[in-house]
């Protein structure tokens, strides 16, 4: 069975915490399918006026009331000047965020306008084309800018990077992990989180920028799922992207190379110019963001490889699994990933 489309009833508690939201958004159930589920299982739905939308719940285990009830804070923000991001719908209540309680588990629940756009398919050059790298460049920028200019309250505030769940091993370590590799991986990020920060360089950032995780229509991009959300360096919101076309072997594009993930870069920095600053200092953090997004890739998926193979579907090349041992290889003999920046 595809992990991305199994049946709403699949989950029980989820479709339970579905079924007591159909009246806060005037939901058809009928017409509701998991579309992907993790932390989150996120539905495609339709309203009783026929708008087509996405219902996301998440364990509040994981995700607090008030990190999500400032994530979407965040996303009304951006929506209202401008930028194309995942709009979040209010509830009949007036609410962005409903909470089912349950004897085991609380539930939070959020809906969303669904984008009428397509992922990309990576290989495609006429879809992965300058404007598009461009335009996307823009996009991330006008979300900076726009976030330097928004505070969150408090106490509904998101977290920094490295406190995020997803970015911690396990303790105890579960034996699947490389405990020589992890040693050597949390050193180094407790390198990064003791490096100096200053204003522009770090803010609240997306942090899981990928093909996945944005749609395009018409040539309109429609950036979605900020549920990593959080503070960062900038940087970061080039480096999922690179690490996931041009250096994880599983998903990268044929002949990745650091002078093609250059090239991408120069465009997706031009593009981000045009909206905000992004001085060479900065720049010269990208290899270091790659990096820490290689941690994280790798903290999700070797614990759990076979549900990424089936998820990712990349046919007869390179597994995912072998991409595990590329990565700890990697990491054993220096971490080190080359990005040319000669071309921004």
């Amino acid at each position: 069975m595809d992990p991305n489309h199994l049946p709403v009833d699949d989950s029980s508690a989820y479709h339970d915490a579905l079924a007591q939201c159909v009246d806060h958004w005037g939901l058809v159930l009928d017409k509701t399918q998991l579309i992907r589920d993790g932390i989150n299982h996120v539905y495609g739905s339709e309203t009783r006026g026929g708008a087509q939308v996405i219902v996301r719940i998440s364990d509040g285990a994981v995700r607090s009331e008030a990190e999500l009830s400032g994530e979407l804070l965040w996303l009304a923000h951006l929506r209202r000047n401008g930028c194309m991001v995942t709009h979040p719908i209010p509830s009949q209540r007036g609410e962005l965020l409903e909470t089912i309680e349950r004897d085991d588990a609380v539930l939070h629940v959020a809906c969303f306008e669904r984008f009428p756009g397509k992922h990309l398919h990576k290989n495609s050059v006429d879809e992965w084309n300058d404007q598009l790298l461009l335009d996307l460049g823009r996009q991330i920028g006008r979300i900076h800018r726009l976030s330097d200019e928004f505070h969150l309250p408090p106490d509904k505030d998101r977290k920094q990077w490295f406190d995020v769940e997803e970015t911690h091993f396990p303790d105890p370590l579960l034996a699947t992990y490389n405990a020589e590799v992890v040693d050597v991986m949390q050193a180094f990020l407790k390198r990064i989180r003791e490096r100096p920060s200053q204003p522009r360089h770090y803010g609240l950032v997306h942090r899981d920028i990928h093909a996945g995780n944005f749609l395009v229509d018409a040539g309109k991009i429609e950036i979605i799922d900020f549920d990593l959300g959080c503070y960062g360096w900038r940087t970061m919101d080039f480096a999922t992207l690179l690490f996931a076309r041009y250096y994880f072997p599983t998903i990268s594009v044929p002949n990745a190379s650091p002078k093609l993930a250059g090239a991408c870069l120069a465009l997706l920095v031009q593009g981000y110019r045009e909206e905000y600053t992004l001085d060479d200092e900065q720049l010269e953090t990208v290899a270091d963001m790659v990096l820490i997004h290689s941690t994280l890739n790798y903290v999700i998926v070797r614990p759990a490889i076979e549900h990424w193979q089936a998820a990712i579907a990349e046919g007869d090349g390179v597994s995912v699994a072998q991409s595990m041992v590329w990565l700890e290889k990697l990491w054993l003999s220096g971490h080190q990933l080359e990005v040319d920046l000669s071309q921004v």
